[in-house]
C-alpha cells in the first residue's frame, strides 16, 4: 500500500512539471507562428515568482536562457543573468537585469569568441568598463582598439597591434576634455606624447599589418615643426627634417640608405615661415614618393608628380614661377604628350587631368574627352573647323549615343553660359530635339535621368513644363513655370534651368 502511494505521488509531480512547461513557436522575425513554419521556439518553466525562459534554434540548440517576472514575448521583464548563444553554441552575450533594467555586469563576444564588451551598468543607465574593436573584424579597421569608459564617457583609447603592451598609442581624455596621446614603438618602448593643450607636442603615425612607425614629428610651442623623421615599412629612415632658428633642411634617402635629395630652408622672420630655397623637396606618403619639387634660388624649376604605384605621372617645368611646359607619361614610362604654355596658359598639346583629356591648339581648346572609371568614353567635345562652335557627343557606358549638341563659341574662344541645340537619342536613334539659351529651354523637349527616376522639360509658349517620373516610369509630378521667371535656387528635382553637367551626369 505504501509503494502504491509513492508511485501515485511521483506521477502527480511529473504531471505538474509537464503541465507547467509551455512551448511557443516563432518565425525568423520572432513573430508567433506554427510549428511547421518556426525558426525558433521557446520553453517556459515556472520558478517560484519568476519564469525560466529558454529559447532554442530550430535545430534544438539553445539560443537564450534567463529568468523573467514577465515572460510575454517581445515585452519580457528579465531579472538576473540572461545569456545568449550563437548557433554553434558559443556564448554571444551575458547581461544582468534587475526588474527589466540592465544593471550589473554585461559581456559580449564576437563570432570568433573574442570579448568585445565588458562593462558594468548602474541603475541610472550609465556604464563603466571596456569595449574592444579588432582589426580583422570589419573593413577599414587597421588596428585593434580598446576604449575604457567611465560613466559612459570614453576616458582612454588604446590603438595597438597584437600585443596591447607592445607598439601602440594611448589617448587619455581629461575632465576638461583635453587629451594626451602617448606613443610607443617596437616592443612597447615609450617615444613621447602630444596634447591638445599648449606646449611642445609630438605626433606619431603608424603603418598597419603589421603596426610599424611611419613618421615621428615634433612641434614647438607655436605649432611649427621642429623636426620630423619618416620611416619605410622595414624601419629604414626615408626622410629627416630639422628646423633651426635661422634655417633648416630636409634630407631624403632610398631604401638602401643612399641620399637622393637634400632641401635647404631659410627662415623669414618677418613672415615667420621657413622658405625652401635650394634642392629637392620629396613628399612621401606611407613610404611611397608622391611628388618631387626642385628649387633654385627660392623658386620651383621642376615639379614631378607620381601615381599611386610610384610611377612618374607628369613633369612640370617653370621659369620665374611661370609654367613653361608639362610632360605627361604613361605607366610604362613612355611620353604621352608635351603641353607647352604661353603667358602661363596652356597653348599647344594635350593635358591629362583625372578622367579628362584636353587638347589645346594655339591657346584654344580644340577637343575634350571625358572617360568613365573603366576608361570607356563618356563624352567628346570638338571645336569645328571654323572655330565658331563646339560639337559634343555624350555616350552611355555601353557606347550608345545619348545626346549630341552644338554650342557657340565667343570671340575670346570661351563658351557662353549653356546655350545649345540638342538632339536626344533613344536606343541610338534621334528622338527629341530642343534648343537652350542661357540654360532656359526655348523649344522642344528633353528627358534627363535623375537619382529618383527621370525628369522631362518641354517648352510650351511662354511656359516651361516640368514632369517628374519615379524609377518605374510613373508620372508623379507635373508643373509649369514662366520661362522668364526661372528659380536658380530650386531643388535639383524641380530645377528647370539646364547645364552641360545635366547631360554628362548619368544615373545608372
Amino acid at each position: 500500500m505504501k509503494k502504491l502511494f509513492t508511485s501515485a505521488l511521483l506521477a502527480l509531480v511529473l504531471s505538474i512539471n509537464v503541465c507547467a512547461q509551455e512551448k511557443t513557436y516563432f518565425d525568423e522575425n520572432w513573430e508567433k507562428t506554427t510549428q511547421d513554419k518556426m525558426e525558433y521556439y521557446r520553453e517556459t518553466t515556472s520558478k517560484g515568482k519568476l519564469t525560466l525562459i529558454k529559447d532554442f534554434y530550430k535545430d534544438g540548440k539553445l539560443q537564450m536562457e534567463g529568468l523573467a517576472s514577465d515572460p510575454t514575448p517581445g515585452s519580457e521583464v528579465f531579472d538576473g543573468k540572461v545569456t545568449w548563444y550563437t548557433p554553434e553554441g558559443k556564448v554571444m552575450s551575458m547581461v544582468t537585469y534587475s526588474n527589466g533594467k540592465q544593471v550589473g555586469a554585461s559581456q559580449s563576444y564576437d563570432e570568433a569568441g573574442r570579448l568585445i564588451e565588458d562593462v558594468v551598468y548602474k541603475a541610472d543607465g550609465n556604464f563603466s568598463g571596456k569595449m574592444f574593436t579588432y582589426k580583422d573584424a570589419e573593413e577599414g579597421v587597421d588596428f585593434n582598439i580598446l576604449i575604457d569608459y567611465e560613466n559612459s564617457i570614453p576616458v582612454k583609447t588604446t590603438v595597438y597591434d597584437d600585443d596591447i603592451k607592445g607598439i601602440r598609442s594611448e589617448t587619455i581624455t581629461g575632465k576638461d576634455y583635453n587629451t594626451e596621446t602617448k606613443y610607443y614603438g617596437d616592443k612597447g618602448k615609450y617615444l613621447g606624447s602630444g596634447t591638445t593643450g599648449p606646449g611642445e607636442n609630438m605626433v606619431v603615425d603608424y603603418y598597419s599589418n603589421p603596426m610599424r612607425i611611419s613618421r615621428i614629428e615634433k612641434y614647438r610651442k607655436d605649432g611649427s615643426v621642429k623636426e620630423s623623421i619618416s620611416y619605410s615599412k622595414s624601419g629604414k629612415v626615408l626622410q629627416e627634417q630639422k628646423m633651426n632658428k635661422k634655417d633648416g633642411y630636409k634630407t631624403t634617402y632610398d631604401e638602401s640608405g643612399k641620399k637622393i635629395g637634400h632641401l635647404i630652408y631659410l627662415y623669414d622672420k618677418e613672415s615667420d615661415i621657413y622658405n625652401p630655397t635650394e634642392g629637392e623637396d620629396y613628399q612621401i606618403s606611407y613610404s611611397q614618393i608622391s611628388s618631387i619639387d626642385i628649387y633654385e634660388k627660392g623658386s620651383i624649376v621642376t615639379s614631378k608628380l607620381f601615381d599611386e604605384n610610384g610611377k612618374l605621372s607628369y613633369e612640370k617645368f617653370l621659369k620665374d614661377d611661370i609654367t613653361q611646359e608639362i610632360k605627361y607619361y604613361a605607366p610604362d614610362g613612355t611620353l604621352k604628350s608635351t603641353l607647352t604654355y604661353k603667358d602661363d596658359i596652356p597653348y599647344n598639346g594635350t593635358a591629362y587631368e583625372g578622367f579628362n583629356e584636353t587638347v589645346y591648339k594655339n591657346g584654344i581648346i580644340s577637343n575634350i574627352k571625358n572617360f568613365f572609371e573603366d576608361h570607356t568614353l563618356n563624352y567628346e567635345k570638338k571645336l569645328n573647323a571654323k572655330q565658331t562652335s563646339y560639337e559634343t557627343t555624350v555616350y552611355d557606358r555601353k557606347g550608345t549615343v545619348l545626346y549630341t549638341f552644338s554650342q557657340p563659341v565667343s570671340e575670346d574662344g570661351e563658351n557662353y553660359s549653356f546655350t545649345a541645340q540638342i538632339t536626344q537619342y533613344v536606343k541610338g536613334k534621334p528622338a527629341n530635339k530642343s534648343s537652350v539659351k542661357d540654360g532656359v529651354i526655348q523649344s522642344g523637349k528633353i528627358r534627363l535621368k535623375t537619382s529618383d527616376g527621370a525628369k522631362e522639360l518641354e517648352r510650351s509658349g511662354k511656359w516651361v513644363l516640368l514632369k517628374l517620373y519615379n524609377t518605374d516610369g510613373k508620372l508623379i509630378q507635373e508643373t509649369k513655370t514662366l520661362a522668364d521667371a526661372q528659380d536658380e535656387n530650386a531643388s535639383a528635382e524641380n530645377q528647370t534651368l539646364l547645364s552641360e553637367d545635366d547631360l554628362y551626369y548619368q544615373f545608372d
